[in-house]
Formats: structure tokens, C-alpha cells, sequence
């Protein structure tokens, strides 16, 4: 399909490599939480496939969405993005040299030179572009984030297991007084949830809930976002974003 680059996240990929067997120039990138996860990934790629990652992204604790930490570990200072990028530098620096780009909390330009001051060669940005016209996301899901304040940012209960950040809405209301709208297990999810298991203990099918912030569905939506979610207070182009993140927010 000419794919340049698969980053891959969501546990493990330890055997990614195989997919791409047979497409060597494709670029494969983990997201990875710790040195520890690298190592897994890098010593295992490198016994069964002879390489190595590409380069690898390292989500904190401050991204939207799934942690890849408990939950006293997301308020835990020692697993704080800036405390984990000299370990996974010194990770890499064991398997030869490739791109580190991080993740989770990045907001404006003073965060990006401080992380590459810290030993980053980039950033991965996800909730900042959800404010530009660009983004396909629902107008609606937009504007959930624009109202959204700092309070409002929570770690969330998810059927997989995994504490996930989101903005409370009339979704987690609705889920306290046991009016959540009914799982109905059709939607071929990820293994974690059991089929209905992990949603029944906390009350709600996350792949149908996901799909209605997707739609824009105020009411029953999921709306994830990183821990700085609630700085979003405009929507502006790509273009204008860029030039902020570049050379400043008074650009």
C-alpha cells in the first residue's frame, strides 16, 4: 500500500517484523513506557529478525487515552517523562543509535526544547491537533474539548484494564447511576475486555463509547485527551500551529 513508517503501541509489538518481512525499507517504530520495554522489544527483534527498531516513541504518564502505567505510577514523579528519557536514551545506546521521539504532555515550544534538552531528538503530539480545522474529529468532539477544564481531565476506569484519560462527561454520570447505555459485545474487541468481562466490571463497552465521541455524540461519547487538554482554547489552522510550536506561542 506504500506505507512509510508503522509506530505501534497497544502492549508489545515484539513481533512486529514479521508483517514486514517482506518490505524491509518499512520503517518500525514501538511506543514503549520504559527502558524495560525496549529492551524487551530491541533483544527479541534482534534474535529472531537481525535488526532493531528504527527509532522509538516514549509515552508519559500524561497522555491521553491508555497508560501504560498503574495508576500510582501516572501521579508517580519517578515514572514523570523527563525522569524516563535518560533511561531510555541509555536503553538505546546498548542496541547502536536510533531516533528517540516523546510523548504525552507535550503542549508548546518550551516543552519541546525541554525535552530535547533532556535527550530527545523529537515529539509526538496528539491532543494540541485535535484544536486545528484540520482535524477530522467531530466538530461536537471539539468542542467538548473547549469546554473542558483542568478538573474535568480525569484517569478513567477502562474495560482493559488500564487506567485511561479522558474528560468526565455525562458518559461517566451515566455510568455512577447505572444508566449507561447496554454492552452489547459487537464489536470485536481487543482480548483484555474478555468479551464483556472487563465492561461489565466498570460498566461500559469502551469500542461503542469511543464510537460515539468518533460521531460526535455528546451524551454517551468517550472523549480522550491528554493531561494539558484543557488549554485548548481555540481552534486554528495546521499552518498557524506549526508556526507556534516553532518559534513560539506569540508568533
Amino acid at each position: 500500500a506504500g506505507i512509510d513508517i508503522i509506530i505501534s503501541g497497544a502492549g508489545l509489538p515484539t513481533n512486529l517484523p514479521e508483517f514486514t518481512a517482506d518490505f524491509p525499507d518499512v520503517a518500525l517504530v514501538p511506543i514503549v513506557s520504559s527502558a524495560k520495554a525496549l529492551k524487551i522489544i530491541a533483544k527479541r527483534w534482534k534474535q529472531r529478525y537481525d535488526r532493531i527498531p528504527d527509532a522509538v516513541v516514549l509515552e508519559g504518564p500524561l497522555s491521553g487515552g491508555h497508560q501504560g502505567f498503574t495508576y500510582e505510577q501516572c501521579g508517580d514523579p519517578a515514572f514523570a517523562l523527563d525522569n524516563l528519557i535518560p533511561q531510555v536514551k541509555a536503553e538505546i545506546s546498548q542496541w547502536g543509535s536510533f531516533p528517540l521521539f516523546v510523548a504525552g504532555g507535550i503542549w508548546d515550544k518550551t516543552d519541546i526544547d525541554r525535552v530535547k534538552s533532556l535527550g530527545a531528538d523529537g515529539v509526538q503530539m496528539g491532543t494540541r491537533f485535535i484544536g486545528t480545522f484540520e482535524c477530522d474529529a467531530a466538530e461536537e468532539f471539539k468542542q467538548v474539548l473547549l469546554n473542558a477544564k483542568k478538573e474535568d481531565i480525569e484517569l478513567l476506569k477502562s474495560p482493559v484494564g488500564y487506567p485511561a484519560r479522558g474528560i468526565h462527561t455525562n458518559l461517566q454520570d451515566m455510568i455512577a447511576a447505572g444508566t449507561a447505555p447496554k454492552i452489547r459485545c459487537i464489536s470485536n474487541c481487543v482480548s483484555p475486555c474478555e468479551r464483556g468481562k472487563g465492561a461489565n466490571a466498570v460498566g461500559y463497552c469502551i469500542a461503542d463509547r469511543l464510537s460515539d465521541a468518533y460521531l460526535g455524540k455528546t451524551q454517551s461519547g468517550l472523549f480522550f485527551t491528554g493531561a494539558n487538554g484543557w488549554r485548548l482554547n481555540e481552534i486554528i489552522s495546521v499552518k498557524e500551529l506549526i508556526e507556534k510550536l516553532v518559534n513560539g506561542e506569540d508568533s
